[in-house]
């Protein structure tokens, strides 16, 4: 009977407590950790690497843009560097387009020089695979009745033999990006899973669809809208990545639907695993993730009818 009394007052005194505890100054304080944004590509195009600080937990002014940093890209084939110059505040950009120094099969390191730390990481240039084509399809209502003017679209590639290929499936509406988490699509080899027989089969179809595709029955394809689909190839270690941004934005959404991605390297109300490492193990620690790859691009017009692969 003493426990219990015991126990009971132990629960009343923990709610009654008035003292109020701020937190304020503990989580604004500490250090703070560089966020780096560098996916480059093979496309014919200025690359960039992006440069933030982390912020603490009460800062709502925006993410901290990195300047005054030395970015620099080595082929460790070639041992040939290339560096990013500051353009924009904390955005640095190459000289060249990345068709001429990203080369399948070549292996990446990156180093960042930002306020004396040097941070390093490597990647490596995977294959990739051609889209087909793409195609079209009128939207439908759960009943099975067609939308009139509205249509769903589909694209139609074929994984390389030789399974662990892993891709990054990326769509534009007339060239404007979709940055949420619905349109991230993550393929290993021609399946949605990790696990499975599907080396080198046609992409399954949640794949060529779901992807490129809006939810939202208003917002679907339209005749004359441009359509852009982009095949990445990635690393296994930047599927993971992906994958769990994809997990932390829909977490952080408070709906289970993806939010916006656009920022891939904003705080995320979880850790999410990063390549890039301080040379000094005492350092401070950096954030982000590193990858290089090989960039299949196709891209229509949304046409008045239907347009069915045969």
């Amino acid at each position: 009977m003493k426990k219990i009394f015991y126990f009971i007052f132990s629960i009343i005194s923990l709610f009654s407590c008035t003292d109020k505890v701020d937190l304020s100054k503990k989580l604004d304080s500490g250090k703070t950790a560089l966020v780096v944004d560098a996916f480059i590509n093979d496309l014919p195009e200025k690359q960039k690497v992006v440069l933030t600080s982390t912020q603490y937990y009460f800062d709502n002014s925006g993410p901290k843009m990195a300047t005054g940093a030395t970015v620099i890209l080595t082929d460790l084939n070639t041992r040939q560097s290339f560096s990013f110059l500051e353009g924009n505040v904390g955005e640095y950009y190459s000289a060249s387009n990345g068709n001429e120094f990203i080369i399948t099969g070549h292996a990446y390191q990156l180093n960042v020089s930002y306020k004396n730390e040097n941070y390093v990481s490597y990647s490596f240039v995977n294959r990739v695979v051609p889209i087909d084509s793409i195609t079209f399809e009128a939207s439908k209502k759960p009943s099975g009745e067609e939308i009139p003017g509205y249509f769903e679209a589909e694209f139609w590639a074929e994984d390389i033999e030789g399974a662990g290929d892993r891709y990054w499936i990326r769509s534009y509406k007339n060239d404007v990006r979709f940055t949420d988490a619905n349109h991230l699509g993550i393929a290993y080899d021609a399946s949605s899973f990790s696990t499975g027989e599907t080396d080198g089969v046609t992409f399954i179809l949640p794949l060529r669809q779901f992807f490129i595709n809006e939810q939202d029955t208003t917002k679907k394809w339209k005749p004359e809208q441009k359509i852009t689909v982009e095949i990445c190839s990635i690393t296994k270690e930047a599927a993971f990545f992906l994958a769990q941004v994809v997990t932390q934005s829909s977490l952080g959404s408070g709906t289970g639907v993806g939010g916006a991605i656009g920022a891939l390297f904003a705080t995320p109300p979880a850790n999410v695993p990063t390549n890039i490492k301080n040379i000094d193990d005492s350092g401070n620690k950096a954030v982000g993730f590193f990858c290089t790859s090989a960039v299949y691009r196709a891209n229509t017009i949304v046409p008045i009818k239907a347009i069915r692969k045969p």
